[in-house]
């Protein structure tokens, strides 16, 4: 029989989203607040229970990692009443690269330069107080480090440097085997790293911002972008190290207080794009000096802490989510439109704030990484996340995805507790898929998570893809138009609400009661 009961008590959810949380699971559903006075006894109250402790159900059982743990098979003793194997889709640390004293505050990985390079700040919130304040030694506020693989297979640490300020971003060039360190001060220290020699040579100091902290770059084999606490950007050649454009943005910030906070530059059509803490992208010219203004972006006033372009799509993240809108060509930047935006259920904009964002094209997969260390998992063609793993004690600041061979395919993720960590995830990707309160529709018969068709003959219920329908569009679609795939884009965009009639309701109750 593929059907069974189970029977479960307030306390055995409890101990379940705790031995989660113990084991690296994150962004979890929280219990129901308890009683004053002990268990409730009217049959109301107990029913709303019973149906909060479902949807509770609901949630672990429709995200890949914790349908799949250990954890939620021994509570619905799914092991015991199926022979089929179920592997864990939960991603598993491979190797950690660590300095306990800092945060990270910049992470590059080149496997064809044999070099992974993060940088540190004291970011602890004594140390904002002042350097008396600091948890670490006065002179101690952050550092560089430069790892490679061995020939063994190991890995070793082949340079280090303590700095007296905090050491606030970086940015390799793998051409010139450059790599560029912004300072609190408002310098930003050059590397080269000669052919065959692993050791880093100082070949300069820039003083671009005026003392202020250098708080975001990005390179290419042409130039170097660096912006400032000063509202200053800056646009360096890589060869000769002078600069080519610059201004400062100050005018166009909403207020006094706003600042710059990352960036991303565009070199093959001469562009930069420039998130604030106010929540505006501005979109510059940088192919003269001093750049031309080209257009903004708003993202309703919360700030931008990082961007990322992946073929034709442009994702922000800010606030509690990923906003997914299209990446146009040079002149058609007032054609920019929102496509999407991703978020995990339980991590909140009151809670928690989302820091970095990156992709992996190859599997249609978006990461983000929280505040709290939370590091998740998003299918191009769901709103919602498919995995949320606790990666980090705080902080994740920097994410990089290898696709392939040889430190690949792998997820490096850089943390608040000062520690870089490299991730591998396991399983295929039909296999990280949401599921539904009837299921998943799948017509592997091996698979014990997955439900056959109708009508083909056994006696298991019917289950379908979440979101799936007759029209073949997905409920959790973030695009309007036909695609699912925010990377793709074709069809005409219809925004849904504009079909939407007074009887029809916004929520998301309908899965209450699937387990009943």
């Amino acid at each position: 029989s593929h059907a069974w009961e189970v029977t479960k008590r307030f306390s055995d959810f409890d101990t379940l989203l705790t031995a989660l949380a113990n084991n690296k699971y994150a962004g979890l559903p929280r219990l129901p607040a308890k009683t004053l006075l002990g268990s409730p006894t009217d049959e109301a109250a107990i029913a709303g229970r019973k149906e909060q402790l479902r949807i509770i159900l609901n949630d672990l059982l429709g995200r890949a990692d914790t349908r799949t743990s250990q954890q939620v098979r021994q509570f619905l003793a799914f092991d015991s009443h199926s022979d089929s194997p179920v592997r864990s889709l939960q991603p598993e640390a491979l190797r950690t690269f660590e300095d306990p004293r800092f945060g990270v505050s910049g992470l590059c990985v080149s496997p064809s330069s044999n070099l992974l390079l993060c940088t540190h700040e004291d970011s602890t919130h004594l140390s904002r107080l002042g350097r008396v304040w600091s948890v670490v030694e006065p002179d101690e506020l952050g550092a560089l480090h430069l790892w490679t693989e061995a020939s063994g297979g190991g890995w070793k640490r082949v340079y280090s440097y303590t700095y007296g300020i905090k050491v606030r971003s970086l940015a390799f060039e793998e051409i010139s085997r450059q790599f560029f360190v912004g300072l609190e001060d408002g310098k930003i220290e050059v590397y080269s790293v000669e052919e065959g020699s692993m050791k880093p040579t100082r070949k300069a100091a820039l003083e671009l911002h005026h003392k202020s902290p250098v708080t975001y770059l990005a390179c290419s084999p042409r130039r170097l972008l660096s912006l400032g606490f000063d509202t200053a950007m800056r646009a360096i050649d890589t060869r000769t190290h002078e600069l080519v454009c610059g201004g400062r943005l100050m005018k166009r910030l909403k207020s006094e207080s706003d600042y710059l906070t990352c960036g991303h530059l565009d070199d093959m059509q001469d562009r930069a794009y420039i998130g604030t803490s106010g929540g505006d992208i501005f979109i510059l010219d940088i192919s003269r000096n001093p750049p031309n203004f080209l257009h903004t972006l708003e993202m309703n006033g919360k700030p931008v802490t990082m961007m990322h372009v992946c073929m034709d799509r442009l994702l922000i993240a800010h606030a509690d989510c990923i906003t997914v809108m299209s990446f146009e060509a040079k002149t058609n930047e007032e054609k920019t439109r929102a496509l999407g935006t991703h978020r995990a259920r339980h991590l909140q904009a009151d809670e928690v704030t989302i820091l970095s964002v990156t992709t992996a094209p190859e599997r249609n997969w978006i990461f983000g990484g929280y505040s709290d260390g939370s590091v998740a998992i998003w299918s191009t063609q769901e709103s919602e996340a498919l995995v949320v793993l606790g990666a980090h004690m705080s902080d994740v600041t920097q994410l990089v995805w290898l696709p392939c061979e040889p430190w690949g395919p792998a997820l490096f993720t850089g943390g608040g507790e000062g520690k870089v960590t490299t991730w591998l995830l396991n399983g295929q990707v039909e296999e990280y898929a949401l599921w539904s309160s009837q299921g998943l529709f799948s017509t592997d018969p091996n698979d014990p998570f997955s439900m056959p068709r109708v009508g083909s003959g056994s006696s298991r219920p019917q289950a379908t893809i979440l979101g799936a329908s007759s029209d073949g569009l997905a409920a959790f679609e973030p695009t309007f138009g036909g695609s699912s795939d925010v990377f793709r884009e074709g069809g005409v965009r219809i925004n849904p609400q504009t079909l939407k009639t007074a009887d029809d309701s916004d929520s998301d109750n309908d899965i209450v009661g699937a387990f009943r």
